[in-house]
């Protein structure tokens, strides 16, 4: 089983979406954000293409 694995943490999520850093954590603290993959240093991380299909599905992926 291959992944197209892409890690990212909620600063890059916020850069990559074009939203504030304080937006993303509210947006994991209020549970909309899918489950983090992988925990890297102690931070919870993201597979990128995991995040891009959820801004894109509930309208968060930036023209």
């Amino acid at each position: 089983m291959s992944c197209t694995c892409e890690p990212v943490g909620l600063v890059e999520i916020a850069a990559r979406l074009d939203r504030r850093r304080n937006t993303v954590d509210s947006w994991q603290q209020r549970g909309l954000l899918p489950p983090p993959r992988w925990t890297v240093g102690g931070r919870p991380a993201w597979n990128w293409p995991d995040i891009e299909a959820w801004a894109r599905a509930t309208g968060r992926l930036p023209a």
